[in-house]
Formats: structure tokens, C-alpha cells, sequence
């Protein structure tokens, strides 16, 4: 890589020789560059970018802008062109790859920004399978919220992929954001796995630069004495040593005031201020007037210079720009000119504006929106500049005002989104219906932005300002399902409770409006069931009439009270048929979409009554939608429902699989059911013998935040189980007993902590507690009628039994599960009941099973074998060995030698998929996809995917 311009740079040039040689291995690696304005990043990345491609990289720059932020600017430089010229079914932009397409080529609707990263991260893994990638972003501190978010979490996606993100970041003096916006985040130092250029020099990189997902930082420092006399050296050859020393301390070794010195030939004291002073406001006092407006115009326009809008602003004819244009140039005011004007470098634009007047500045932003108002420009542009100005009577300003933060919002700019409503509100004497649609946005927007009090208010006043009934609790439902999106429930609740006030006082009632309603504060209020008793005429109607009949908010009703059914353990059967019937063969789904809370509770319902193959398909036909909307958020809740009912079932892979992948977006934000989540895996290591990765589950739902009293109750219960897991049942009891306090009155389907209590009592010898706790909770499980629940309910209350009490409890438990398809439970029965009759104290009473229970040891351990329940198989062996009984002969179970990510691949390839299919479904590049399965034919020992249903079980 050549070194031009690169003075004191080596020990940069030899780390970027390590990482260029890492990515090419097929390593992901980001890269932060960061220092002061005038240290030289930009030439730093120019090099870098220009040693990539002449490598035969794809490059993809971007920059951020300090006077422009534009949602998803980040997006639009890297990938627009690229979208413009291909389909959106086609590589890369098939698959997650979609979402972005229509993000760069239409208006599109509501865009998370998880949604987008996710969309980005598989465009730019795709092109990786062509030839390394290089993506840049320069002044990444001036990106949008949505872009800077994005680029802040893209790289764990990337992980595995011949990618390099580079980041230039300035700091210090002129680096700070106004609008309340962190960028601390993209700077690496302290973070695990980044490593610091400093006194480790070449090392510190390479160490960084050899493992997958490396992150590198380097903070670039001043230039020594030796690199700006090399420099000068060049320059001038000869040039006398203390000249070189008096513009290394005149510049204070900033490379740009040093080649400000060189090329300028300025004359310049031995101070820093000076040097400032001298090769700036010395060069801008030489300008004449019409060089000055034209150059003041190019600085406010940014990026959107162009010959024609230079025009507009200065009120020069259009030919008279040119030839200034050339001028600026010539005087290195304009680094170049094509295909637009571009200042030479920020700290330029800095000086021009630092000699601007306030109202001088605000005028020119207020012609710049007007010239760019003229020509048809995006309203997110014309809004930037309208910021910088001072508040009229403009209605059409404020109109492009609403519609920029509209669009932030919906991106996901939520500070970007209160600024542009604030300014808006700003204009005077706007029309009442212009004023009452800001005001919706602002209490939309400052909601988003985490400023309840000032929602608050908003909201109230556009409520105030909204006529009719109908118009109202539509605003009321929008600002509900907001705050329940920001799981905010009390404050949802509130505005649900209102809208439903509306309603009963309205004249004219609107029915099927009413029912949409109550559903969707029913879901809201799912916690405290709140909602119900306000839904039972309504639901006696659509019970009276002919289900062909049902609407959509029929549905929704009928799902709730199918929920509500099972939540309070009423009646599994009704729930069950209730469930059925809102689910309507897939009528719900096609009706409210993937991302609608409606599915989460509709899969609640049809799990709790054990409905699952209907639980199933929709699940499955949600999942799918999620992925292909690339709805991260969506898709890691529905995942975790799937993977719930398997772990019932006793699929226990599949159910990891799951877990894990919801596991994988809480590494994002998502939320939504990471404690139950967390306990469902923690349950499902443990049976897989796997107490390490239960361990870890612990730090991502620690017991110090406050939570409401269901979710914290799900906090201890994942402690609890973790403790038992490690056979400490007494410490375990006092997680479980604190989440019973917390009970707020749920049934046996939620009720984890009360099935744990009984089995840590009776396991530590607490019989009496566990048969109390054990009676209580049959008598509901009977009551509810669910028969899976009551096989397993019947397995734990048999520990807290004699012997032969046990025995016939333990066989009604087994005969149960075996019927239902509670493959894990039902292993665990035959375990007990085997361990019952040859291990415990009243063994010589019941030698009389031992028959029956040798062989249901053998039935337990062929069974845990097959669904990979390896602390149950571990357990039967040792108790067989102990008996001096033949162990059965188990074919080994080749599944588990596979990964957990080679037993993802392998399972949808022996379902069909192709491995796009299958690179898409996991998020995961093709080339990942054929790696793992070659490594998983030799491990199960097959040929070809053909093979693969041979040893993948689908039930397993």
C-alpha cells in the first residue's frame, strides 16, 4: 500500500496490512478511525479505500453530514445505486435482502431499525460472496439516529463474513451533536474483543484482526517531529531543519495545518493559534464579495450544491457559478467539482461559518430551503435547513415540517422527530387542522423518545382539537398500542380505558369499532385481565351468531377470551375450541399480520388448551412472514412461542433452536418475553445436560431491575431453576417461594414456580410442603382439564407420595403424556418411577415392580437418547449400571455430534430447502450454509443431503 500523504502513519499502514489479510481469511472486522478535526482520517480511509480496491474489494462509502440528517442516510449512499439498477427478488436484495430494496426505492410504511440492520447486513453478506466488502462512513458522529444505531449494531450479524466496516469518528472541539443524540457508542475503547492502537502498536491490531468479529480502534495522534520534516523533505527537498521544526510547532503536527504551511507557503509564528488563523481567515479575507457568497452557499447547501441551486441562493446568473466555481478551487477552497462542489475539508467549512452572523447564517438556510423547495426535494432535506431558521407564518413549511418528522419517526430518528414537530409548532397562525395533525405527530414522536410528560400533553391537546367519536378513540387506539409498543401497559391502558369511555357514550354506537377496541385493550391489559368483563355481550353475540359470519375484531375477541380461559386455568376444552375458532385456518393472521400481538396471543391460547398442530401452523406461517418482512422483533417472540410448545412436546432441539435464535435478537433489544425465554432454554439445558449455558442465562436477566409482578416472578423462577439444576433444591425453594408471593391469581399453564416448588421440596425432603403445594395445584390442572398439564402435574406431585401411591400416580402421569406427546415429561415419568422402586427407602416394599421398573428405566433411556435428553440418559445409565442390569442396545443418536448451528442447517436441509433457503431463513451466508454441511455429512457419516431425513428425525 503506497504511503502518500501518509507521514508518521507506518505503524497504521503495517496493522492495515494485518487486518486486509484477516477479512480476505474471511473474517469480519470493524474498524474505528478517530481523533480531532485536521489529524488526517479522511486521508487515512481515502488510502485504505484506495489499497482495497486496487485488491479487487467492493467498496462502499458513505459520510455523515453536520447540517443534514436525512433517516437511513447511511443506507441511500452505500446501497442506492446498487437497488436502482437491480430487482428486489433477485441477489442481493432476495431474501431479508427485500426490506432494504423497498426502503432505497419506495416510501414504504413504518421501518424498525432492527428491521433495516437486519435488511443491510444481508445485502452486504451477500456481496461478500463475491469478493470482499469494505464499507465506509466518514464523520460517522453526523449520521442520522436510524443510520447511527445501525451501523452500531450491524457488526454481531456480520460475524463470519470477509467484511470490514470502517468508521471515521472526529472528536473533540466541534464534534458535538445538538440534538441529544449519543455517539460514545462508536468508539471502541473498553469494549470486549477491540483492540487499541497505542503502545502495542502492530500487535494490538493483529491480535484484533485474527479472530472472527474483531474490532479495532485507532486513535490517531498529532504527527512527530521526524514525519513533518519527512514531509517538508519532500516538499522542498533540502528544506532546513529548524524551517521543519518551526511548521511542526506552528501546526502543532496537524497534518492539515501542515499542508495548509507547504502548499500555501504562508508565513506563520510558532504557535498553533496562529497557523489557524494565518492559512484560514488570512486565505477567506482574500476572497472577493461574489467568491465569498458563492462559497458561504456551497458550505450551507452541503451535498446538494449544485451550479443551478447556487444560482437560486446567490442571485447570480447561472454561467457566472462556473468560473467562481474554478477560483475556490484553484485557491483550495473546493477539493473538486464534479459531479457537485465539495469543500475541501470540514475545518474549512468551520471557519466559513464561524464568520457568519447568526442572522446571516439563518438567512441562508431560509434560501436554501426555499431553492430547494423550488426544485422538488425530499422534504427530509428542505426540513434541515428550515431547522436553522427562525419561525414565520408558513403553513407550508410546516406541512414539509410534519412530513420530515413523520418519516423520522417511522424510522426510527426519534430526537430528529421532536425537533422537526417542535419547529413546526412553531410557525404561527396555522390552520386547526394542520395544528391538530403536528400535535398528534409530537405526542407520537416525544412518546418515542422516551418524554412522557410532554406526550402527554401533546396528546391531550390534539385530543381537544379531534372531533367526532369515531376520530377520537381511533387517536386514543394509535396513542395506546404506542405506548404499549414502548411497554409502557398503565399508560396504554389509560388510553384504552378512555377510548372505551368514548364509546359508551356515543349516540350512534359503532359495534364493530367497540369490539376492535376491547380486543386490543384486552391484549394490552393481559396482565391484570382488565379488560374483560367489559367484552361478555359482545362475545355472546358472536357465540350466537354463525362462525362463516365472524369479522376480524370478532377474532380478536375470540382470541382474547380463549386467552383469558387459559391464563386463569378455566376450561382447557372451551379455550381450545375459542382458540380454534379466532384462528380461523389462518384468517387472523392474513387479517393482523405477523407483528401483531394478536398472534402472540392466539398462540398463548391454542398452546395452554394443547392445540398444536393449529399452534404450529400458524407459528410456522408467522415466522416466515416475520423473516421475509425482516421483522427481527417479531420473529424472535414468535420464535420463542414455537419454541415453547416444542419443549411440551419434547423437541427438545427444535426448541433450542428457537430459544436461541429469540436468544439472539435480545442481543439487539428485543424484550418482549426474554424472561420466560430465558427460563424456557434454562429448562432445556438442563435437561440437556448442559449446566454451563443455564449459568449463562443469568447475567441476561439479573433479579436488581424492577419489573412488574409477573415478569419478575419469571426472574426468580429462572434463578430457581438453575439452582436446581445444580441439585441445590433447598436454595432453589427460596427463588420459587418468592415467585409465588408475586403469583397474581394465573393458572397452572403460567404457574412454572408451583410445579418447581413441588419437585425442589420433595427432593429435599420437604415432603409435607411439596404434597400441600402438589394437592393444590392438581385440584386446578384436574379443573382445567388440559391433559399434558395434568400428566406432568401428576408426575411432580408423585415425589411427595409413598411409595405406592407414587407408583400408581406415576403410571397415570406416564399413560397420560405417552398419549399427548410429552416426550420430555414422559421421560422423566419413567425415570421417576424406575428410581422410585429401586432406590428409595421403601425399596423392599416395592421390589414387586422391579420388572416393570428395570424396564421402564430402559424405555426412559432409549427415549431421553432419541430427544437428546442427556441428564435423563445419564441418570438411567448409572442406575442400571447399579443394578447389574443389561443396558439396552441404543443405536447412537449421530444428531448429537452435530453443533447446534450444524444441527440448524442439517435440519431444514433435510426438510427440502436449498441452501439459499436456508442461508436466509438463518441469517447466515450460502457459503456458511455448504461449510457446515460438509462438516456435518462426514459427523453423521452420509454422503449427501439425500441421507439427511434418514438420520434428522422431524420430531426430534
Amino acid at each position: 500500500m503506497t504511503q502518500t500523504r501518509l507521514y508518521g502513519r507506518e505503524d497504521e499502514v503495517a496493522q492495515w496490512r494485518d487486518l486486509a489479510t484477516a477479512v480476505e481469511a474471511g473474517h469480519s472486522i470493524e474498524l474505528t478511525v478517530s481523533g480531532p478535526s485536521g489529524i488526517g482520517k479522511t486521508t487515512v480511509l481515502e488510502t485504505l479505500c484506495a489499497d482495497a480496491s486496487s485488491r479487487g474489494w467492493k467498496l462502499l462509502r458513505a459520510a455523515g453530514a453536520a447540517r443534514r440528517s436525512l433517516p437511513g442516510s447511511m443506507f441511500w449512499q452505500w446501497f442506492a445505486p446498487l437497488a436502482q439498477q437491480m430487482p428486489d427478488h433477485g441477489p442481493p436484495f432476495d431474501g431479508q435482502g427485500r426490506v432494504l430494496h423497498a426502503f432505497l426505492t419506495s416510501a414504504g410504511g413504518p421501518l424498525h431499525k432492527d428491521a433495516l440492520t437486519y435488511s443491510a447486513s444481508w445485502v452486504l453478506r451477500s456481496l461478500a460472496q463475491e469478493a470482499p466488502v469494505i464499507a465506509m462512513v466518514d464523520d460517522a458522529q453526523w449520521l442520522d439516529d436510524l443510520s447511527l444505531q445501525s451501523l452500531s449494531d450491524m457488526g454481531v450479524l456480520l460475524i463470519g463474513a470477509p467484511l470490514l466496516i470502517v468508521r471515521g469518528v472526529r472528536t473533540g472541539q466541534g464534534s458535538e451533536r445538538g440534538d441529544g443524540i449519543r455517539t460514545d457508542t462508536l468508539l471502541l475503547d473498553g469494549r470486549d474483543g477491540g483492540a487499541r492502537h497505542g503502545a502495542a502498536g502492530h500487535s494490538a491490531a493483529g491480535e484484533g484482526a485474527s479472530r472472527p468479529g474483531g474490532r479495532v480502534h485507532w486513535p490517531l495522534e498529532p504527527l512527530d517531529r521526524r514525519a513533518v520534516a519527512e514531509w517538508a523533505a519532500h516538499r522542498t527537498p533540502g528544506v532546513d531543519p529548524a524551517e521543519a521544526a518551526r511548521i511542526h510547532a506552528a501546526a502543532g503536527g496537524m497534518p492539515f495545518y501542515v499542508e495548509e504551511i507547504l502548499e500555501g507557503g504562508v508565513e506563520v509564528g510558532t504557535d498553533r493559534a496562529s497557523a489557524e488563523t494565518a492559512v484560514l481567515e488570512f486565505r477567506l479575507d482574500r476572497l472577493s464579495l461574489e467568491e465569498r457568497t458563492v462559497l458561504d452557499a456551497v458550505v450551507v447547501l452541503g451535498e446538494d450544491a449544485s451550479q443551478q441551486l447556487l444560482a437560486r441562493m446567490t442571485g447570480l446568473p447561472t454561467e457566472a457559478i462556473a468560473p467562481v466555481l474554478k477560483r475556490l478551487a484553484a485557491e483550495r477552497f473546493l477539493s473538486s467539482l464534479r459531479p457537485r462542489p465539495r469543500i475541501q475539508h470540514a475545518l474549512v467549512a468551520e471557519a466559513v461559518l464561524a464568520t457568519l452572523d447568526p442572522e446571516r447564517r439563518a438567512e441562508l438556510h431560509g434560501l436554501a430551503a426555499t431553492a430547494l423547495r423550488a426544485q422538488g426535494s425530499d422534504p427530509a432535506v428542505v426540513a434541515g435547513h428550515l431547522l436553522a431558521t427562525e419561525p414565520g407564518t408558513d403553513p407550508a413549511a410546516a406541512e414539509i415540517l410534519l412530513d420530515a418528522a413523520n418519516g423520522a419517526r417511522r424510522s426510527g430518528s426519534w430526537e430528529l422527530a421532536v425537533r422537526l414537530t417542535g419547529r413546526a409548532l412553531a410557525e404561527e397562525g396555522l390552520p386547526a387542522e394542520l395544528q391538530r395533525r403536528i400535535l398528534i405527530e409530537a405526542s407520537l414522536a416525544y412518546q418515542a423518545a422516551d418524554r412522557i410528560k410532554q406526550a402527554a400533553e401533546f396528546g391531550r391537546r390534539a385530543l381537544a382539537m379531534t372531533e367526532g367519536t369515531r376520530a377520537r378513540v381511533e387517536l386514543l387506539v394509535d396513542f395506546a398500542e404506542a405506548q404499549y409498543a414502548l411497554n409502557r401497559v398503565e399508560e396504554s391502558s389509560r388510553c384504552f380505558s378512555q377510548a372505551l369511555k368514548e364509546l359508551e357514550n356515543d349516540a350512534e354506537p359503532d359495534t364493530e369499532l367497540r369490539r376492535r377496541v376491547i380486543a386490543q385493550a384486552t391484549g394490552a391489559g393481559f396482565q391484570q385481565l382488565q379488560f374483560a368483563s367489559q367484552y361478555g355481550q359482545e362475545l355472546a353475540d358472536i357465540l350466537a351468531q354463525d362462525p362463516a359470519e365472524d369479522g376480524p375484531s370478532d377474532r380478536m375477541l375470540l382470541i382474547q377470551e380463549a386467552l383469558r380461559l387459559s391464563v386463569t386455568g378455566t376450561d382447557a376444552k372451551r379455550s381450545g375450541e375459542l382458540a380454534l375458532r379466532g384462528y380461523a385456518g389462518g384468517k387472523l393472521l392474513a387479517e393482523v399480520g405477523a407483528e401483531s400481538n394478536i398472534i402472540n396471543y392466539a398462540t398463548g391460547a391454542l398452546n395452554g388448551s394443547e392445540q398444536d398442530a393449529a399452534a404450529l401452523e400458524l407459528l410456522d406461517a408467522a415466522i416466515a412472514e416475520a423473516r421475509a418482512n425482516s421483522s427481527p422483533m417479531a420473529n424472535a417472540t414468535l420464535s420463542y412461542c414455537r419454541g415453547a410448545i416444542h419443549l411440551n412436546r419434547g423437541r427438545l432441539r427444535l426448541a433450542q433452536m428457537d430459544l436461541e435464535t429469540a436468544m439472539q435478537a435480545a442481543d439487539t433489544g428485543w424484550r418482549t418475553y426474554l424472561e420466560v425465554a430465558c427460563v424456557t432454554l434454562a429448562e432445556i439445558y438442563i435437561a440437556r445436560d448442559d449446566l454451563a449455558a443455564a449459568d449463562a442465562l443469568l447475567k441476561r436477566v439479573p433479579l436488581d431491575e424492577e419489573r412488574v409482578p409477573l415478569v419478575q416472578a419469571m426472574a426468580l423462577q429462572l434463578h430457581g431453576v438453575v439452582t436446581a439444576g445444580h441439585g441445590e433444591h433447598l436454595q432453589a425453594l427460596e427463588f420459587f417461594s418468592a415467585a409465588m408471593d408475586l403469583d397474581v391469581g394465573l393458572g397452572p399453564t403460567l404457574s412454572l414456580w408451583k410445579r418447581s416448588t413441588i419437585e425442589s421440596a420433595a427432593r429435599a425432603g420437604q415432603t409435607e410442603y411439596a404434597a400441600a403445594v402438589a394437592a393444590e395445584l392438581l385440584q386446578e390442572v384436574r379443573s382445567f382439564g388440559a391433559p399434558r398439564l395434568t400428566g406432568t402435574a401428576l408426575r411432580l406431585a408423585a415425589l411427595a407420595q409413598p411409595g405406592r401411591t407414587t407408583v400408581v400416580m406415576l403410571r397415570e402421569a406416564i399413560a397420560l403424556l405417552e398419549a399427548h406427546e410429552g416426550r420430555y415429561q414422559l421421560a422423566l415419568a419413567l425415570a421417576d418411577l424406575a428410581e422410585t422402586c429401586l432406590q428409595s427407602t421403601q425399596a423392599d416394599d416395592l421390589q414387586v415392580f422391579r420388572t416393570e421398573a428395570l424396564a421402564a428405566a430402559r424405555k426412559s433411556l432409549v427415549l431421553a437418547n432419541r430427544i437428546g435428553a442427556a441428564a435423563v440418559a445419564r441418570r438411567m445409565t448409572r442406575l442400571l449400571a447399579q443394578q447389574d442390569s443389561q443396558l439396552p442396545l441404543i443405536a447412537e443418536n449421530k444428531a448429537d455430534r452435530l453443533t447446534p448451528a450444524e444441527y440448524r442447517v442439517c435440519a431444514l436441509a433435510a426438510k427440502g430447502l436449498t441452501n439459499r433457503k436456508i442461508a436466509a431463513e438463518l441469517f447466515i451466508t450460502i457459503k456458511a450454509v455448504e461449510w457446515h454441511l460438509s462438516r456435518s455429512f462426514a459427523k453423521l457419516e452420509i454422503s449427501s443431503r439425500k441421507a439427511l431425513p434418514t438420520v434428522m428425525d422431524p420430531q426430534d
